[in-house]
């Protein structure tokens, strides 16, 4: 069953009865683009994909909110002392993590900052990011290409976004992400 994205970084920080073999992540992906190109991929992985503090890359990639302007500048100020959890396939390569969308290597990451809920009102609230690293070859080979970062609205399990196509980037694209997590089995 699809968790939500608080859900798989409760289950990921304490998985509970069973965990000899620890975990495993998979997260579907997919991308529709108003050329109508349609791209379904995943990234899926073991214990080594959860990162319980995971930035982000700060390249020079395009960030697109809901297909609007970019987004004031963040201040990341979350009150577990500065550590914002996620997953990610970056660094990783099998066993440990694979990662593609459609036929293009990519590496991608999701987190969640729960940001200060008293600075919200000056961009400091929660909020949700994926970045998608286009790959010349598959992890770990491979070398990053190009990519998006995407601000993301969360709809129950679902994570929403819009940004370029990475098949064309000049489409735009509607990115949706599933995640799950659940025991490894023996």
């Amino acid at each position: 069953m699809a968790m939500t994205l608080q859900e798989a970084i409760d289950f990921a920080r304490n998985p509970g009865f069973g965990t000899g073999f620890g975990i495993d992540v998979d997260i579907v992906i997919s991308m529709h683009d108003e050329a109508g190109n349609v791209l379904v991929g995943h990234a899926d992985g073991r214990d080594a994909m959860f990162r319980p503090d995971l930035p982000l890359l700060n390249l020079a990639m395009p960030t697109i909110v809901g297909g609007g302007a970019p987004p004031p500048p963040r201040l990341h100020l979350s009150p577990s002392g500065g550590q914002i959890p996620g997953f990610s396939t970056r660094g990783l390569g099998p066993p440990d993590a694979v990662a593609n969308l459609g036929t293009i290597p990519i590496d991608f990451s999701v987190r969640r900052d729960p940001g200060n809920r008293w600075l919200g009102l000056l961009g400091g609230g929660p909020s949700v990011q994926i970045e998608i690293e286009t790959l010349s070859a598959p992890a770990p080979a491979g070398t990053v290409t190009g990519g998006i970062k995407l601000e993301v609205a969360e709809d129950g399990a679902l994570l929403r976004a819009v940004g370029p196509s990475l098949k064309d980037p000049a489409n735009k694209a509607s990115y949706t992400v599933t995640i799950f997590a659940h025991h490894h089995p023996g």
